[in-house]
């Protein structure tokens, strides 16, 4: 039976190199976005590579939706929560700019949504026994960084959630890890917004179908609940 991976936050760079990394060991892809421009555009060109994807619209930040993604989908078994813009994008401020409100919507994005994703997928991989749920985390969770503070705070609390799902689930057959970003994806919004102008440093780059192979390195062999790739804020 064909495997379906479901990624939820399904771009154009890292979203686009995730599918295209398990649609070639044989997974069809379930792609989940706010837009259905960016959601179609994803299709084609998985199709294009012989991949068979199907688009789901819901907002990742929103729990109702993604209960109401995953039950459009049906089985799913391998989860990615790739809601993007974790360490760098709208709403990280710096430690001392942290307020409750900023916060809240940062905690809300990328801990709340993902436990509601958990929350919607487990049960039937559970009865299953067998399913892996995958995070895309940020290395401000292993290395705080000033400039990253309600993001830093965000990451350390997503990243105690799922070492503990993984040390609780894998007697049930079901694996959760993360790869943590420690460098700038090559063309994505981050990387593009950083290098549009003259810069005193060079900064680490990344291919993002590197952080896809750590992705699939991850979910095959299940051996660690983490990996940073790049070596950002060390």
């Amino acid at each position: 039976m064909t495997k379906t991976l479901a990624i939820f936050g399904a771009g154009p760079v890292l979203g686009l190199s995730l599918a295209r990394r398990f649609g070639r060991e044989g997974f069809r892809i379930a792609l989940v976005a706010r837009t259905t421009e960016n959601l179609d555009a994803l299709v084609a060109e998985l199709a294009a590579d012989g991949i068979e994807a199907s688009a789901f619209v819901a907002d990742v930040y929103e729990p109702a939706q993604i209960g109401a993604a995953v039950t459009a989908i049906g089985r799913i078994d391998v989860v990615a929560f790739n809601p993007g813009g974790g360490n760098m994008g709208d709403g990280i401020v710096s430690v001392l700019d942290v307020d409750p409100e900023n916060l809240r919507l940062i905690v809300d994005r990328f801990v709340v949504s993902a436990v509601a994703l958990v929350r919607a997928v487990l049960p039937d991989m559970v009865e299953r026994g067998d399913g892996a749920i995958l995070f895309t985390g940020g290395q401000s969770g292993l290395y705080p960084a000033p400039f990253l503070g309600n993001a830093g705070m965000a990451q350390a609390a997503l990243r105690n959630y799922f070492h503990n799902l993984n040390a609780v689930l894998a007697e049930k057959g079901v694996y959760a890890g993360a790869v943590n970003i420690g460098a700038l994806i090559e063309g994505s919004v981050p990387h593009l917004a950083l290098t549009s102008g003259p810069l005193d440093f060079e900064p680490e780059v990344i291919h993002p179908d590197v952080f896809a192979d750590a992705f699939w390195t991850l979910h095959a062999k299940r051996e660690v609940p983490e990996i940073l790739v790049g070596s950002f804020g060390k």
